[in-house]
């Protein structure tokens, strides 16, 4: 992508970010680097870590649990290679277990960040790099 300005492309990555903090469903994230990344840009909701031990199944079925069937999470995991193979296991066991799994994010920020990063704990550096980190927070 091409743009204008910093503050263009900071205006852009807001409105991502806002849809996200605007979503008030469980983030489902690989580890504790990107809750810590996470909690750094101002995301105060539920943050559940898949890397905890337990299968990814185990995961979706924890989530199932604690907030109910049909109940929506997000998926935030890394855009690389081993982000997507466990965003395509979350989608799949999330609806075999009556849940809507969300990607729409991690791929807004997979597309909006290629190139320059491919994890959610590269993101707060990524946010200051545009200047304006006072607008993330």
């Amino acid at each position: 992508m091409v743009y204008v300005s910093k503050e263009r492309r900071a205006s852009d990555f807001q409105k991502i970010w806002d849809d996200l903090r605007s979503l008030r469903f469980p983030i489902v994230v690989e580890g504790k680097r990107d809750t810590i990344a996470l909690r750094r840009l101002g995301i105060e909701g539920d943050i559940i870590e898949i890397n905890d031990g337990k299968s990814v199944l185990s995961t979706v079925e924890r989530i199932s649990q604690k907030f109910g069937r049909s109940s929506q999470f997000i998926i935030l995991m890394d855009w690389d290679k081993t982000g997507n193979k466990l965003a395509k296991q979350l989608i799949s066991y999330g609806e075999a277990c009556d849940l809507i799994p969300n990607d729409k994010i991690r791929v807004s920020l997979s597309k909006f960040t290629a190139k320059e990063i491919s994890c959610v704990e590269e993101l707060p550096t990524f946010v200051f790099g545009l200047g304006h980190k006072d607008l993330f927070l």
